[in-house]
């Protein structure tokens, strides 16, 4: 049009080549501008991306440029059919494709945690070795065998005891004593079969005088007997889409494990096993963990998450971190098991 103007010639040749313009602009003026509909600018023409998206960026939703989230976006929506496909077909492995883009995405997100979010923090995890001290048998009334060691450890196995609810170590069978020095691992416990339906509890008595560190590791490594014994879990089944895996087990279906992970962990999970040993993930939702161990995956999440519900009052919030403590309330014998917890602890 600027050159029509310009030009010289007939007025009416000017009026009459404006005219046949005019509805060519109108038709571009008209034109849909993009929508968006997050915080972060992303179109609204596929919700289940934007929704995915959304949450996979969590800190990082409405720092990004333009370009950015669009590349993002980009990856997502090619994402979401091989996912849904998957979650039809009842699947737990990702397909190769599907694992390539959630690569992707993660180098993407790591990439922006590092430019927004800083790159702070880190799991400074140490792995010293062990030195067995004393192995108790735990015989079927709760007391104690010695099998090997010294026995001046009974005194730790009371302590144990008496943080927790009448009867909640009849599933144990064996008391390990051990130490890999000061303010390393205090405790852990196992399986002692492939069902999972005997355990294993051992303590570090070298970190046993530190009171509130030994009361949250003892309710923490609870939590894991509590959520992925034989009751909670099948050590012997395929993998299954519906339910959550772990390597060798899968959550049975309406167990804590299994709602905890479909409450809180499905939009993220991949994007956290893709790059495990990353500090990034915590940083780009910290506002969904009780603490940044949690952020491990659904196993260390429940465990820690419970360990709070019981030490802790009620949340009144609505962060994520507080609706997973209070997760547990909808289950009458786990508020039954915090209240007796509480009553020991005098709390």
């Amino acid at each position: 049009m600027a050159e029509i103007i310009q030009h010289g010639g007939d007025p009416m040749v000017k009026r009459r080549a404006l005219l046949a313009l005019l509805p060519l602009l109108l038709l571009a003026g008209c034109k849909q501008p993009e929508k968006f509909s997050t915080s972060s600018g992303v179109s609204v023409e596929n919700p289940a991306a934007d929704a995915l998206a959304s949450a996979q960026l969590g800190e990082l939703d409405g720092l990004l440029s333009e370009a950015e989230l669009a590349h993002v976006h980009t990856l997502v929506e090619q994402l979401l059919p091989l996912r849904q496909t998957r979650e039809a077909e009842a699947r737990w492995q990702l397909s190769t494709e599907e694992a390539n883009l959630v690569d992707r995405l993660n180098r993407l997100y790591e990439r922006y945690t590092l430019k927004y979010l800083g790159g702070g923090g880190s799991w400074g995890y140490a792995s010293p070795a062990e030195r067995p001290l004393a192995d108790y048998a735990v015989e079927p009334d709760g007391g104690l065998r010695l099998t090997s060691g010294e026995d001046v450890y009974r005194p730790l196995w009371a302590q144990v005891n008496a943080l927790l609810p009448e009867g909640a170590l009849d599933g144990f069978s064996r008391f390990t004593v051990f130490t890999d020095g000061l303010d390393e691992t205090l405790a852990y416990v196992s399986p002692l079969d492939d069902t999972g339906t005997r355990w294993e509890l051992a303590v570090d008595p070298a970190d046993a005088g530190e009171l509130d560190w030994f009361t949250e590791t003892v309710l923490h490594e609870y939590t894991h007997y509590l959520t992925l014994n034989d009751t909670q879990a099948d050590y012997g089944a395929p993998e299954s889409g519906a339910r959550y895996c772990e390597e060798g087990m899968v959550a049975r279906s309406g167990s804590y494990l299994d709602d905890f992970y479909h409450t809180f962990w499905t939009d993220y999970l991949h994007d956290r096993l893709a790059n495990p040993d990353s500090y990034g993930f915590y940083l780009r939702h910290q506002a969904d963990f009780v603490t940044d161990y949690a952020s491990t995956d659904p196993s260390e999440d429940i465990a820690e998450s419970f360990t709070y519900f019981v030490l802790w009052d009620a949340p009144e919030g609505d962060a994520v971190w507080e609706e997973k403590l209070n997760f547990f309330y909808r289950y009458p014998e786990l508020v039954e098991f915090r209240t007796q917890a509480r009553a020991r602890l005098g709390l």
